[in-house]
């Protein structure tokens, strides 16, 4: 997890001249390959906490203060839906449709 973080942190360092675009598709391959590995464990707790940090990373990189509004101006919505964002909870398959196979 701490080389995950690293790597994010890397990727978003506020320093770097990247629109959101450009970042969000610099970071989406290394949270959608970290997802896939371990969305097989119980890791949904992990996930939405993780997620929550990713989201406050980009905040942190488009708008450069400490304690910034970006939530204001890029809303978690926009960034999933305007922005392509990988949300990691979409990641974790579903275990409710497995028992809700019909049996025959």
């Amino acid at each position: 997890m701490q080389s995950f973080r690293d790597t994010i942190r890397a990727r978003t360092h506020r320093r770097i001249p990247l629109t959101v675009f450009e970042l969000i598709d610099s970071i989406n391959p290394v949270i959608r390959g970290w997802g896939n590995y371990f969305r097989k464990a119980h890791v949904r707790k992990l996930f939405n906490r993780l997620q929550r940090w990713i989201v406050r990373r980009v905040w942190s990189h488009r708008f450069k203060r400490w304690r910034n509004k970006g939530w204001k101006m890029l809303h978690e919505s926009v960034l999933y839906s305007k922005y392509r964002l990988v949300n990691l909870l979409s990641l974790i398959p579903d275990l409710n449709l497995k028992r809700a196979a019909p049996r025959g």
